[in-house]
């Protein structure tokens, strides 16, 4: 084979790995205090008895995800907020031995990967039931790391391969006019985790559902800079001492 072609080759295949790398990398976007999570990947039922899939990467398994960046906001809380509308509902699920294991029933799931901080989080959410036209019932939430020894986590539906990675499991739900659920403030390590939102649509024509997920960063302990500015000073000292020492060796020296 001519070098030429050896080297259209090589070029080639180059261009198509980071073809395929940038077709599975994430999409990683700031959003401020008070702004609007983005959707990372959902699930709706489309018939009865449907049990949802698990799916890696974007809702067709073939890339990224969109993720939300809430790092960059501050000190003190930050508040995000998140909702959906659904129209016409065709089917739900029962989940009584599935991943929820509640026995309540079930038509859509949707979740957001986001970015944080160590950090106090905790979320609530709920659907207003006015009409019969107009409602969700059984909502509920769980927050799970996206990542678990280097291994993408993001699922639909399932525990699966959540095992470890599981921070909070799915919240109780509660419903009636307000169908509403919460999950309990807990305290988790920088890094990139998913809050996950399930429900079922019960009024003939549509639902909805909005929520707030509050950060906030757990500070350092008011004794550790002191600590770090103590071992760099007794560092620096030994430094200062190591170079006398030298001098004076090489003044006896002379």
């Amino acid at each position: 084979m001519e070098r030429s072609g050896v080297w259209c080759l090589i070029l080639c295949g180059a261009i198509a790995l980071g073809a395929a790398s940038s077709a599975r990398a994430d999409t990683v976007t700031p959003v401020s205090n008070e702004g609007t999570l983005i959707e990372s990947q959902a699930w709706a039922s489309t018939g009865s008895g449907q049990t949802p899939t698990t799916v890696l990467g974007n809702p067709t398994g073939t890339g990224g995800v969109a993720i939300s960046d809430l790092t960059g906001n501050g000190p003190g809380t930050s508040n995000y907020l998140f909702d959906q509308t659904y129209s016409s509902p065709t089917g739900s699920f029962v989940s009584g031995t599935g991943p929820l294991g509640n026995g309540d029933s079930y038509g859509f799931i949707n979740s957001y990967v986001i970015d944080v901080p160590t950090s106090t989080a905790a979320a609530y959410l709920f659907s207003l039931n006015l009409t019969a036209q107009s409602g969700l019932d059984d909502l509920s939430a769980r927050l799970y790391e996206y990542n678990v020894n280097g291994v993408q986590n993001l699922s639909v539906g399932t525990i699966g391969p959540i095992g470890t990675g599981l921070i909070d499991s799915w919240s109780a739900s509660s419903n009636g006019l307000v169908s509403s659920t919460t999950l309990s403030p807990a305290t988790i390590a920088a890094g990139s985790y998913v809050l996950e939102i399930a429900g079922l649509e019960t009024g003939s024509v549509s639902g909805a559902y909005s929520g707030q997920l509050s950060i906030t960063p757990v500070p350092l302990p008011a004794a550790l800079p002191m600590l770090l500015s103590g071992i760099v000073g007794i560092v620096g000292m030994g430094g200062l001492l190591n170079r006398r020492r030298n001098i004076r060796r090489s003044t006896n020296v002379l």
